[in-house]
């Protein structure tokens, strides 16, 4: 138990953290030891693996390479934020000229043999050599000892706020180690993520790749997000932003959909992500069991990270799905009636957007710029987020379904960009020529 215990202390580290929720879940001996060690480790090792320095080592070649940092690959961690960078990165390489090459480099957690075998178009290479293969792909361990091959034309796109501290760092280095100045950067930014820490060292750091020396072009998902860098004054030399659309499947799924609603409540739940104020919901379903005449007819069920079922009261549970294929997400999604998702963020989120479209009512919050009841008749936008606020608006939207069971499918959208997944970038041309 013990020997369990340090892998997943060591796992915190990587920030493995949904596979430590799980397992906390189910066993309380091992939550008890694992608050014991946890203190123990935050009193004694004050390191920021994240941060720790990735030398940079001259390439034979010299030929042009885009590289893409992001923390992991595997599917644990794949959601539409690691999606999305990745078919940015995809597009942009489509435009540069057919000779560049292009490199992903993971960060956090290494591939593991799903993701190396859904990833087979990015061959996994050696630390100990460049190789002019069209596409690479590398695991950088957080232990500081690690470097990378760097040529004179790579280039660098960081997906979050520390693969940007790395890219910044890494771009440092290029540029004293050809004697050239001038390398610029791409930013994915797809949240405000100071705000995912407490003010403190993290906090203090992520705000930092937004004011960094490095040159950097930002690219934001959504002009929500855009506008609220724009008001808290952060500059770029460049900034573009593209506007989320609904993913394929989903889109399918959607498009064939007849199905008759069932008595079903869909919540975005992942524990280990404060955000997404799991908590809040957990407090809010029980006022809602008890505010709800029938409780017993309505199904309660979480996608999104596996957790334990949690009693709810009057004999009411919510059950656990954890992250779902995306063909049974948009089953569950086509049979369902409402769907809760929040979270504390000025990022629009995929899950509440995703719900709406699929015709359930959907109960989210607002914050700061975003307010997405303005994106979609079927959404309720809560601007004062307490379990009382939340436990009322849903059994509004119990009593709403219950009087009429076809209400979701006739709710309009005011997105018509977001099912039209023919050009998601057209800022590309531009976005490339500001880049060389």
């Amino acid at each position: 138990m013990v020997k369990m215990i340090d892998r997943m202390i060591d796992a915190v580290k990587r920030k493995q953290s949904s596979a430590i929720v799980s397992f906390l879940s189910r066993n309380q001996t091992a939550r008890k030891i694992y608050g014991m060690y946890s203190r123990t480790w935050r009193k004694n090792d004050f390191s920021i693996p994240d941060i720790r320095p990735i030398a940079v080592r001259k390439s034979p070649y010299d030929f042009e390479r885009i590289n893409l940092l992001l923390p992991s690959i595997n599917r644990e961690h794949f959601f539409g934020g690691t999606y999305t960078a990745l078919k940015l990165f995809e597009e942009i390489a489509q435009k540069v000229n057919e000779d560049c090459k292009i490199r992903l480099i993971i960060t956090n957690a290494p591939p593991d043999k799903e993701a190396l075998a859904k990833f087979h178009h990015y061959p996994l290479s050696s630390m100990n050599e460049d190789n002019d293969s069209k596409r690479q792909l590398i695991f950088l361990r957080n232990d500081g000892k690690q470097s990378v091959f760097v040529t004179r034309n790579d280039k660098f796109i960081a997906s979050a706020w520390w693969t940007a501290y790395r890219s910044q760092k890494i771009i440092e280095q290029q540029a004293k180690l050809y004697g050239q100045e001038g390398y610029k950067m791409i930013y994915i930014i797809q949240d405000f993520e100071p705000g995912f820490y407490n003010w403190s060292s993290c906090f203090a750091l992520a705000e930092s790749t937004y004011q960094s020396k490095i040159p950097t072009i930002a690219v934001f998902n959504s002009s929500l997000l855009k506008d609220y860098f724009r008001e808290r004054n952060y500059v770029f030399i460049k900034d573009y932003f593209f506007e989320p659309q609904l993913n394929e499947c989903l889109k399918q799924s959607i498009d064939r959909n007849n199905k008759r609603r069932k008595k079903k409540i869909i919540i975005y739940g992942r524990p280990s992500v404060d955000r997404n104020c799991f908590p809040m919901i957990i407090e809010a379903l029980r006022e809602w069991v008890l505010l709800q005449p029938v409780p017993d007819e309505w199904q309660l069920t979480s996608v999104g990270e596996k957790h334990s079922e949690i009693d709810l009261g009057n004999g009411i549970g919510l059950k656990s799905l954890g992250k779902l294929p995306l063909s049974e997400y948009a089953e569950l999604l086509s049979e369902s009636a409402i769907g809760v998702s929040l979270m504390v963020s000025p990022h629009p989120s995929y899950p509440p957007l995703e719900m709406a479209h699929s015709g359930l009512l959907t109960l989210t919050n607002s914050h700061a710029n975003k307010d997405l009841s303005k994106f979609h008749e079927n959404v309720v936008s809560l601007r004062v987020l307490t379990p009382s606020a939340v436990a009322a608006a849903l059994l509004k939207l119990t009593e709403k379904f219950a009087a009429d069971p076809t209400v979701g499918m006739k709710g309009k959208s005011f997105m018509p960009y977001y099912t039209d997944n023919s050009r998601q970038f057209p800022f590309l041309d531009d976005l490339i020529a500001s880049w060389q």
